[in-house]
């Protein structure tokens, strides 16, 4: 597990939030620049786990003279307060800004897998 910890460079910023009028679960992940194609969202017993990369577009082009923005491989666990439908959930990658939709589950936990994601490319 110590291993796996180091390997990921930084945990990107989370907003979730419980939307009491459709009993569902709600997380936004800050993640501009993130390659799409590198986006996972699974879900099992010990809550919801997202990874990815962030890659460097800029690449070697002189003398840094500020640097804030993480790159590199990212790695985000969150623990879910309650059993969540797996079947009904979305991931939507739009923007910068991953959404994950996770609907509260009237039984227990379902079997742990991954989330189907759909991409959306904004042409400027």
């Amino acid at each position: 597990m110590l291993m796996r910890q180091l390997w990921h460079r930084y945990n990107p910023n989370t907003d979730v939030f419980y939307d009491d009028d459709s009993g569902r679960m709600v997380v936004h992940v800050e993640l501009a620049g993130a390659d799409p194609d590198s986006l996972s969202v699974a879900v099992d017993d010990d809550g919801l786990s997202i990874t990815g990369t962030r890659v460097d577009r800029a690449g070697p082009c002189g003398s840094i003279i500020q640097k804030e923005i993480e790159y590199g491989p990212f790695a985000k666990k969150l623990r879910l307060p309650a059993p969540i439908d797996v079947d009904a959930a979305t991931a939507t990658y739009t923007d910068g800004i991953l959404t994950i939709v996770l609907p509260l589950s009237r039984t227990e936990m379902q079997t742990p897998r991954a989330l189907r994601m759909i991409v959306r490319k904004i042409s400027i």
